[in-house]
Parts: C-alpha cells; structure tokens; sequence
C-alpha cells in the first residue's frame, strides 16, 4: 500500500486544525507549518471542504477549521475523501496486461482474497483511529495503536521527532 501525497498531506493538514481547538486558520499559516506550496494544500483543502470535513471562511480573517470535532473524525474519514481504496470491485478489471482490459486471472485468483482482506483490516484500522487520538503525539498514538492493534512494528519507523530530540 502506498499513501499518496495528498493523502499525506491532507492528514497533515487535519492534524494541524486539530491542534488549533477549531480555530480557523489561514491557508499560509497551515502550509507553512507542514512545508507544503500554498497552491498544493489549497487543492487538498478543497477536497476535504467538499467532504465536508472542514468548512472554509473567506476574507481578512478567513481560512479554514475542522466541521467536527477531532474525536468525530476518522481516518478513515480523511483518507476516503482524497484517495481511493486499496482494492474495489475495479481493481481486476483495471489491473490488465498491456493486449488485455482485464487481468488474465478474473475467475481463479488466489490474490483477489489477500487484497480483499488487507483492505477490511485497513478500513477497520483507519474507521476506528481518530483525528483527536493522533493529535495526541506520537508517543501517545503509539501507544493507543499498541493498545488496540497489538503488532511489533520494526524500532526504525518510531524515530520521529522524540528519537531526534532524545526525549524516548
């Protein structure tokens, strides 16, 4: 699976309006906090404004804030309104060879079902993490995940910010 950057960035940006209790922040202000180009993250707030994820306010003081609160927010949520799943009753029919429109295992593929179920558990997964959970911080997502989703994940993927700073 790969998340797209708009999908990143648009995680991103959720995040941020979280921290900021629902107060409407300038497009500058939230690109420049998360190193995205004005125009990028403006693309990707028009998206989650038309998912209603987040409401617009034109003028001096305009900008944009969350429509809910971050504990009514899922991943889920975010990721449905500027991405596609993993895998939809398409993917055979898009997944073809070059000669063909579909692939040339549409009535015994024993992948189908991998793909099938690697895309319930990420829709459960992301349906059942909240906005206001990972505004928490890194630590306390980890341990929230660690709590609910018991997996060992490789040391190297939490040495964020706390790892730089030597605060683990």
């Amino acid at each position: 699976m790969k998340i797209t950057a708009t999908e990143e960035y648009g995680m991103r940006c959720m995040l941020q309006l979280a921290l900021h209790n629902r107060q409407t922040v300038p497009l500058s202000e939230l690109a420049g906090a998360e190193g995205i180009a004005p125009p990028f993250a403006a693309k990707v707030l028009l998206g989650l404004r038309r998912a209603g994820l987040v409401v617009a306010t034109r003028g001096r003081n305009g900008g944009y804030a969350l429509a809910a609160p971050p504990e009514q927010i899922t991943v889920l949520r975010i990721l449905k309104a500027l991405g596609k799943p993993l895998f939809d009753s398409t993917f055979c029919h898009d997944h073809g060879s070059p000669d063909a429109a579909d692939c040339s295992r549409l009535t015994d593929c024993s992948l189908r079902p991998v793909w099938a179920h690697l895309d319930a558990l990420l829709t459960r997964f992301f349906a059942q993490t909240t906005l206001a959970q990972l505004a928490a911080g890194e630590r306390l997502t980890d341990r929230h995940l660690q709590e609910r989703w018991s997996l060992t994940v490789p040391a190297s993927w939490g040495e964020g910010a706390d790892a730089k700073r030597g605060t683990q």
